[in-house]
């Protein structure tokens, strides 16, 4: 059995013309079920080790976003401790011998092509599903979806999932889904530091797409943020694919 645990980027709903959000993006951690207690472990000892005093609340959690910039509980930390931590926090991919799967779809062009599209995040979903049933076929094994919780998309998630694999995907070329098992288990992130690194990886994959598109600036702050992709994401990645719909 495998974990597949799964967060987002770039979630507007259905505004498909946020020009700083043009690409929604699911990013999915596997991992083995064996390495998943070593996981959770990595990511208690860098709270404990790398942030104490900060991390001794009840909801205390790495958020990609919050240690990148310094807010919430990292409001004040200097930016080199700050990416020194999400360093580490990210190592927990590698000591999880982790697969990581990118999928997105562009959204202007979603909107150009479909007067009523659907929601990004549906598309975004079915490639993932797709994605893992692939990676679970290639190791002969069963996979079992874990997501942060999201009340918007929560019903419908779970409605595609159960029929995806009673019919197959749906776009294309029908893919059967059977290697998936159950449903998808919509957790609370700050109880999970699976969900937590995925988060973080996350939040650097939709940052470099904006660094590389010109909609953040090509700074030190950039190259930070190419520096983690290079050395602790992309030697994982599995599947890295944005759809760009054309009229």
């Amino acid at each position: 059995m495998w974990f597949a645990y799964m967060d987002e980027a770039g979630n507007t709903g259905r505004n498909c013309g946020d020009p700083a959000q043009p690409i929604h993006l699911i990013l999915t951690l596997a991992v083995e079920e064996q390495r998943v207690r070593d996981l959770h472990e990595h990511v208690r000892e860098t709270a404990r080790l790398d942030c104490p005093g900060i991390c001794e609340g009840p909801d205390f959690e790495f958020h990609g976003q919050d240690l990148f910039a310094g807010r919430g509980p990292f409001d004040g930390v200097e930016p080199a401790k700050r990416i020194a931590v999400y360093d580490e926090l990210l190592k927990g991919i590698e000591i999880a011998a982790a697969e990581v799967i990118i999928r997105g779809v562009e959204k202007p062009g979603l909107a150009r092509r479909y007067r009523k599209p659907y929601h990004p995040h549906d598309i975004a979903l079915m490639y993932t599903i797709e994605s893992v049933e692939r990676m679970a076929r290639a190791h002969d094994c069963r996979v079992l979806l874990v997501a942060d919780e999201a009340k918007e998309i929560e019903d419908g998630a779970l409605r595609d999932l159960a029929n995806y694999q009673e019919v197959g995907t749906a776009w294309g070329r029908t893919e059967k889904i059977d290697r998936i098992v159950d449903t998808i288990h919509f957790v609370p992130s700050h109880r999970n530091g699976a969900i937590q690194v995925a988060d973080c990886a996350t939040f650097v994959a939709a940052r470099l797409r904006k660094i590389h598109d010109g909609l953040v600036k090509d700074n030190d702050s950039a190259r930070a943020v190419e520096k983690l992709w290079e050395e602790r994401v992309l030697p994982f990645v599995r599947t890295n694919e944005v759809w760009y719909p054309t009229p």
